[in-house]
């Protein structure tokens, strides 16, 4: 019987971490697709005033690029968790980055 790799995988990934009086805090659910050319899309709900699609975008090409994978996946930030006085973009950074590495490594 042949095994079939997914279409897609799935990673989430919550950090908070506190330094001093305030937190770092970020929490990402994203899914990768084989393609041929690097693309990103998010339908992921922000708090008003608030959207670091840019911020994550550069996380998960960085990890990406750590993995040898940089143009071969359409990422999808489908779900964010927002921590009213913690949430910060090296916060989701860190959280896109965790997530991309911990879907794609054994991929690499």
């Amino acid at each position: 019987m042949q095994s079939h790799r997914p279409s897609y995988v799935s990673a989430s990934c919550e950090v908070h971490r506190n330094h001093g009086p305030k937190g770092v805090h970020g929490c990402v659910t994203l899914e990768f697709e084989p393609v041929a050319e690097f693309g990103f899309a998010s339908s992921a709900e922000w708090p008003e005033g608030e959207n670091y699609d840019a911020v994550v975008k550069g996380a998960v090409q960085e990890a990406l690029a750590s993995l040898s994978q940089g143009s071969h996946y359409l990422c999808r930030l489908t779900r964010v968790s927002w921590h009213s006085f913690d949430s910060c973009p090296s916060g989701f950074a860190l959280a896109a980055h965790n997530a991309t590495i911990a879907a794609l490594k054994e991929r690499a």
